[in-house]
């Protein structure tokens, strides 16, 4: 997981500009432009994010026929 620190922290990073961005330009009455564009940093944030948690390793103790968090 440490490789991938610079990628996570990346999309984090993102998705929390885009809805500063988002939040703020709606609470101030900005352009739908300036409104779409942070809920457009936020939803690739989300997807870089995503992207990054799909190219993780499996855990090696995992079991794929057995639920997690049930005994």
């Amino acid at each position: 997981m440490a490789e991938h620190s610079v990628e996570l922290g990346i999309s984090f990073v993102g998705v929390v500009l885009g809805l500063v961005i988002l939040l703020v330009a709606e609470a101030v009455g900005a352009g739908e432009v300036v409104i779409a564009a942070g809920g457009a940093v936020a939803i690739l944030g989300v997807a870089v994010l995503t992207a990054v948690v799909m190219r993780l390793p499996e855990p090696a103790d995992s079991d794929s026929d057995h639920e997690h968090g049930h005994a």
